[in-house]
C-alpha cells in the first residue's frame, strides 16, 4: 500500500526479443527521450528490474558514463517470457519511485533501446577451417588455432559463426583477433576476404557470398592488422568491423543451418615451404620466402546495434493497463507514461458485495512489515526490557507523528469520514481495525466494480518503506496463549513485615487480581488510591460486620508507597509476591487464608507461536461459532533468558560498557537492541574510513515452511536498531545498518540409493537438510547459522546428501547460480551475502539399475 514516499506503484513496461541478448559481456541501454525543460532526469527517477521467471528482479545501473534520459545495465540478465496485459513476451519495468514535481518531469517523447558486447566479448558458436581437400576441420578455440591451415593456398577459407549477434540486422560487428605469437609475424603477399550469405534481390539469382571487409597486404588497414605484413603491427590485437546485412541469411553448411561469416584467402600466399637444392654436391635448405601461417590464441566478437523503438510499450496507472506502443514510436508527439493520480491522496479501496449490518464490524490486517515478527514482547508475554520499553515509546511517537490515515465511506455524493479503533496505527504492524457501519452508505462503482466501499487515505504524512498486506481477514478475533486460574490461595497473614508468599503455577503474565481478607472497611482516603470497585462484601450474611475483601495493587517499588498503601510487588518470572514493611507499604492484617488470587494468568513463552493453521479446535462450545482456525502465526511470545545466556552476555556487558568501539561492540550491541534479532555482522569497509556496515539478520521461525523463506528485518527494526547504536558509537562514525544480501542458488542432486524405502520420504528428508545446512540461522559447520562470506563448496553438499539415511552415494550434484543463470562449481559470496536455496531437484537411482 501507499508504494513509493507518497505514491501508489506507477510502472512503465517495454518489451523486446532483443533483451535476450543481454548476455555475460553484453550492456542493454535504454533512451527516455524527454522533452528538454530544465526539470530532473526522468531516468534516474525509475527503479528497474526485469521479470526472470519467478520475480521481478531489480536491476542496478552499471556506473558508465551516460547522457540524460540514458541508463545502462550491465548482463547478465536471464530474461523470461511473461503476459503483460495478455501479452507475451521479454519485459523490463520502470517504476516511479521519486515524486515529480510537476506533471511536465515525466512527459516522454520516444523511447528506443540498444545491447552492445563490451569487454573480453563472445566467442563464435562455431569455427570450419575449409582446406584445399574440401573437408570441414572444426576449430577449437580453446586453444591456438590456424584459421586457413598451417600451410593456406588460394581460396582457404575459414567460417565463424556468431548467433547471438548475428541475429540483429544493421548491427556493428566486430570480430577482434589476436596472434599466438606477434613477434613471429606473417608475411602474406595476399588479401583475405570476408563475406556474409546474403539475398541477391532476384527470385531467379537464388543467394550469394557478399563481400563485406578486405584485410589486405600493404598498406594495411587499421581494421585488419592481425594480418599485416608488418611485424610491429602483429604485436597488437586487430579487427575487422562491419555491419550486419540486411539481406544475411540463414545457410545450411556441413549440415549445420545458421547465419555464416566466410573469410577466405583471395590471392597470394603466406610464403613457401623450403626445399633442399644441391650446390657442389652439398645439399642446401632454402627458405627464401618463409612459410608463416596466421595462428590466433584469441577470436572474439563485439556488437553494438543502433538505438530503436522498442516492439512493445506499456504503462500501469491506477490498476489499469495502458498500450502506448504507437505513440511512443512517433517522434516529437509528447505522452504521459505517469499519469496523475485521481485521488489528492494514496488510498486503499475496501469492496463489500453488501453493506454490512450496524453492528461493531473488525477487520484484521495481515502486514508483511511486522516489528517484531512473532519475538518483541505484548502485553501477555514475559517482562520487557528497558531497551524494549523505549522502543515502544519511540514507536509509538513515531506513529503520531509520522503520518496520518484517515478512513472514509461513501454517501451517494462523497466520502465522509469514518470514525475507526485503528490498532495498526496507520498501517505500521498487524492489528484490527473496529468501526460501526454506518446506515448512509451507500454503493457505488469503482475499479469496474458495483461495491460498497470503504477507504484508507493517506492523508499527510508518508512511509519509510510502503507498508505491504499479506492478507485482510474478516470474523476474527484475538486470541491468548494463556491459561487463567481462579481463586487460588496464597496463604495466610501473621502480621509480620514483608510477607512473601508465592503462586502454585508461573511464570505469570500481567493483569493478576490479589485481594486481602481485611477486618474493617478502609476509610475513604484509602479507597481512593485503589480502584472504584476495590472493596467487596466477604460474603451475603456479612453486610452488617466490617469484614470485607479489598483488592491491593501492584508497585514496582514501595519507595512512594506509604504506611497505609495497599500495594505489593510482584516477581512474574518467579511467582513471589511481596507486601510492605508497615513504613514502605501497609502490612496485610493477620487472618487465617487471607491472600487469595481471584485471577491471574500463566502461559506465555515462545512456545505459543504457532505456525498458521494450527489451532483448529475450540476447548468449549460457543454458540454460532461452527469452526476456527488461526490464519496467520501465532507472535509476541518471548522466553526468559537462561543462565547461560545470561553468563555469555556478563563479560561483553562490563567489557564494552554499553559504547561500540570494535566490531564486537557493534555486534553484541545490535543483540542487545532488539530481541527480534537473532544475528549480526560487522562488514569491514577498508575504502570509506570511519564508515561502519552492520548487517542484521532477525529471528524467524525455524520448522515447517517457514525454512524456506528469507530472513529480513523490517525496515522499523533497521531504523531502531541505528537509533539505538548511534547514541553508544564514536562521535564521528558513519553507520549503515542493512538486511543481508541473498545469493540465490538452485541444486539438482542425482542420488544412489538403496533399495528399501519410499521416494517421496527420501527426497523431502533431503531436501530439509540442505536447507537446514544452508539456512541463515540453523546452517554452517557449527548450527548456528551460515558464516558471512564463506564460499559454498559442492564437495559440502555431497557429504551433507550422503549421511541422510537410505542415501548409498551420490552420482551428481549441479550447483546452479540464478543470478547469473549458469551452472557453477562453488558460489562465491561477499563479507554481507548469504546463501539462500531457492529450488532443490532430486533424481533416484537404485543400485539395481546400475550397470
Amino acid at each position: 500500500m501507499f508504494a513509493g514516499a507518497q505514491r501508489i506503484d506507477r510502472f512503465l513496461y517495454l518489451s523486446d526479443p532483443r533483451f535476450a541478448g543481454v548476455g555475460d559481456s553484453a550492456v542493454m541501454r535504454v533512451y527516455l527521450g524527454c522533452p528538454e525543460r530544465g526539470g530532473r532526469d526522468l531516468a534516474r527517477m525509475l527503479e528497474w528490474s526485469y521479470w526472470n521467471g519467478e520475480r521481478w528482479k531489480e536491476m542496478t545501473q552499471a556506473p558508465i558514463e551516460v547522457d540524460r534520459g540514458e541508463v545502462a545495465f550491465f548482463g547478465p540478465m536471464a530474461f523470461a517470457p511473461v503476459a503483460v496485459n495478455d501479452v507475451e513476451g521479454l519485459w523490463l519495468r520502470a517504476r516511479l519511485a521519486e515524486v515529480p514535481e510537476t506533471p511536465a518531469e515525466t512527459e516522454l517523447d520516444v523511447i528506443r533501446s540498444r545491447v552492445e558486447v563490451v569487454g573480453e566479448g563472445i566467442w563464435p558458436t562455431k569455427a570450419y577451417a575449409n582446406l584445399d581437400n574440401n573437408a570441414y576441420l572444426p576449430l577449437d578455440l580453446g586453444k591456438n588455432i590456424y584459421p586457413f591451415g598451417k600451410d593456406p593456398k588460394v581460396d582457404s577459407t575459414l567460417y565463424l559463426v556468431c548467433d547471438e549477434l548475428l541475429a540483429t540486422a544493421d548491427a556493428y560487428v566486430s570480430v577482434e583477433m589476436q596472434l599466438a605469437d606477434a613477434l613471429i609475424s606473417p608475411s602474406p603477399t595476399l588479401p583475405s576476404r570476408w563475406c556474409s550469405r546474403g539475398s541477391s534481390g532476384t527470385a531467379s539469382a537464388g543467394a550469394s557470398w557478399a563481400a563485406r571487409a578486405r584485410a589486405a597486404s600493404c598498406p594495411a588497414p587499421a581494421t585488419s592488422t592481425a594480418f599485416t605484413t608488418r611485424p610491429r603491427r602483429c604485436r597488437r590485437a586487430g579487427t575487422v568491423s562491419f555491419r550486419r546485412p540486411k539481406d544475411m541469411e540463414m545457410l545450411e553448411l556441413n549440415g549445420e543451418t545458421h547465419r555464416w561469416l566466410r573469410i577466405r584467402v583471395e590471392k597470394g600466399d603466406y610464403g613457401e615451404q623450403g626445399t633442399y637444392t644441391l650446390e657442389n654436391d652439398k645439399w642446401i635448405f632454402k627458405d627464401d620466402r618463409a612459410l608463416r601461417p596466421p595462428a590466433l590464441r584469441n577470436l572474439t566478437f563485439h556488437y553494438r546495434e543502433d538505438y530503436r523503438e522498442v516492439r512493445y510499450v506499456m504503462t500501469f496507472n491506477d490498476f489499469e493497463f495502458k498500450d502506448v506502443t504507437d505513440v511512443a514510436r512517433t517522434e516529437y508527439t509528447i505522452f504521459q507514461p505517469f499519469t496523475p493520480k485521481a485521488d489528492e491522496s494514496p488510498a486503499l479501496y475496501l469492496g463489500f458485495p453488501a453493506r454490512p449490518p450496524n453492528d461493531k464490524m473488525g477487520l484484521f490486517f495481515n502486514l508483511e512489515e511486522e516489528l517484531g515478527i512473532g519475538s518483541l514482547p505484548t502485553d501477555e508475554a514475559a517482562v520487557a526490557t528497558v531497551e524494549l520499553t523505549k522502543y515502544e515509546a519511540m514507536r509509538k511517537l513515531s506513529w503520531e507523528s509520522g503520518h496520518q490515515v484517515v478512513w472514509e465511506y461513501w454517501d451517494g455524493r462523497e466520502w465522509e469520514p469514518l470514525s475507526v479503533d485503528d490498532e495498526t496505527h496507520g498501517f505500521t504492524g498487524s492489528g484490527f481495525v473496529s468501526m460501526l457501519p454506518p446506515d448512509d452508505w451507500l454503493s457505488s462503482s469503482k475499479f469496474t466494480e458495483e461495491r460498497f466501499w470503504l477507504r484508507a487515505r493517506l492523508e499527510m504524512g508518508g512511509y519509510v518503506k510502503s507498508p505491504k498486506v499479506r492478507r485482510i481477514y474478516s470474523n476474527c478475533i484475538d486470541a491468548y496463549n494463556h491459561e487463567t486460574v481462579r481463586n487460588e490461595t496464597l496463604g495466610s497473614s501473621d502480621g509480620s513485615p514483608m510477607q512473601t508468599f508465592k503462586f502454585l503455577r508461573g511464570p505469570l503474565l500481567e493483569e493478576e487480581v490479589i485481594e486481602v481478607r481485611e477486618r474493617q472497611r478502609p476509610a475513604a482516603e484509602e479507597i481512593a488510591d485503589l480502584a472504584d470497585d476495590a472493596v467487596r462484601a466477604l460474603d451475603a450474611e456479612s453486610s452488617q460486620t466490617q469484614e470485607c475483601w479489598v483488592r491491593w495493587r501492584r508497585v514496582d517499588s514501595f519507595f512512594a508507597s506509604s504506611s497505609r498503601s495497599r500495594h505489593y510487588m510482584l516477581d512474574y518470572v518467579t511467582g513471589v509476591v511481596q507486601f510492605g514493611d508497615g513504613r514502605r507499604g501497609m502490612v496485610p492484617p493477620e487472618n487465617r487464608d487471607s491472600i487469595v488470587a481471584v485471577s491471574y494468568r500463566v502461559g506465555g513463552g515462545a512456545i505459543g507461536n504457532v505456525n498458521p493453521g494450527t489451532l483448529t479446535s475450540l476447548g468449549r462450545s460457543l454458540a454460532y461459532v461452527d469452526s476456527v482456525v488461526n490464519p496467520v502465526a501465532g507472535m509476541g511470545g518471548t522466553d526468559r533468558e537462561t543462565v547461560d545466556e545470561a553468563k555469555a552476555r556478563a563479560p561483553f556487558t562490563i567489557k564494552s560498557r554499553d559504547r561500540a568501539v570494535t566490531s564486537e561492540d557493534y555486534e553484541m550491541l545490535a543483540l542487545r537492541a532488539s530481541t527480534n534479532l537473532a544475528r549480526s555482522r560487522c562488514v569491514p569497509d577498508r575504502s570509506n574510513r570511519g564508515h561502519v556496515t552492520l548487517v542484521v539478520v532477525p529471528k524467524g521461525e525455524l520448522r515447517g515452511e517457514e525454512m524456506a523463506r528469507r530472513l529480513v528485518p523490517s525496515s522499523e527494526v533497521l531504523r531502531y536498531v541505528k537509533r539505538y547504536l548511534d547514541e553508544r558509537k564514536l562521535v564521528g562514525t558513519v553507520l549503515n545498518v542493512i538486511p543481508p544480501r541473498y545469493q540465490d542458488v538452485s541444486l539438482r542432486v542425482v542420488l544412489i540409493r538403496r533399495s528399501l524405502g519410499t521416494s517421496d520420504r527420501l527426497r523431502k528428508e533431503i531436501e530439509i537438510k540442505l536447507r537446514r545446512h544452508l539456512h541463515s540461522l540453523l546452517g554452517g559447520r557449527d548450527g548456528k547459522g551460515w558464516e558471512f562470506g564463506r564460499p559454498l563448496l559442492k564437495s559440502e553438499l555431497v557429504r551433507v546428501v550422503e549421511e541422510v539415511p537410505g542415501v548409498e552415494g551420490v552420482d551428481a550434484l549441479e550447483i546452479r547460480d540464478e543470478s547469473r543463470n549458469v551452472m557453477v562449481e562453488h558460489v562465491r559470496l561477499d563479507d554481507d551475502e548469504l546463501p539462500f536455496l531457492l529450488h532443490v531437484h532430486v533424481t533416484e537411482k537404485v543400485r539395481d539399475d546400475i550397470r
